[in-house]
């Protein structure tokens, strides 16, 4: 899962939906340094990730893609997923998808002297591109591989990363991955509700 869904997922408080969406930029120690609300939704967004990446039916999504992209295959699903996601929201949510991004915009722009750098730096991105809403769309997502992808390439200089080129495949596969997607959906719903 990626941001959307991890937002979507969260505690309703605000620090829940801040550590749900900040997890992956806060490390090691650094976490026990965060109000306790953020740690919460950092352990859930965790507890979510670890669900997901061992669940068969997300298994079998990776393995529908090329097996070109190796590791990077879960990063695929997880960011399809959440243009999957976008597109059925209507299924999962009665708040519109336009203004449950909005309030999370305001949630995040509210919070985001919590915390360090890296997320502050992934809050601001998020609300300057819109990219919870832009997953919606095809191209959406393709930004936001290409960002992504940017980077991998600027942690890993030696690694020829372009996720964005996984584009035409995921389109490929596209009926079968929102099939799983909305076997898998409701099963993590009921496994966070628990």
């Amino acid at each position: 899962m990626n941001y959307l869904a991890h937002l979507f997922l969260s505690d309703p408080d605000l620090e829940a939906l801040i550590g749900n969406l900040v997890a992956d930029c806060v490390k090691g120690p650094a976490v026990l340094t965060l109000p306790p609300g953020i740690q919460r939704g950092i352990r859930q967004h965790r507890q979510v990730d670890l669900f997901t990446d061992r669940h068969p039916v997300v298994q079998r999504s990776i393995t529908r893609i090329s097996a070109e992209w190796g590791w990077f295959s879960g990063i695929l699903i997880d960011i399809w997923f959440d243009h999957v996601l976008a597109g059925t929201w209507e299924r999962w949510s009665t708040e519109p998808l336009r203004s449950f991004v909005d309030r999370m915009h305001v949630v995040c722009a509210n919070e985001v002297e919590h915390l360090p750098f890296e997320g502050r730096d992934l809050i601001e991105r998020l609300i300057e591109t819109d990219r919870l809403y832009s997953y919606l769309t095809v191209e959406g997502i393709t930004e936001a591989l290409t960002r992504f992808s940017a980077f991998i390439r600027h942690r890993f200089p030696k690694k020829r990363i372009h996720l964005d080129e996984a584009v035409p495949d995921l389109l490929h596969h596209q009926e079968g991955l929102k099939e799983d997607f909305l076997e898998f959906f409701p099963t993590l719903i009921g496994h966070v509700r628990s």
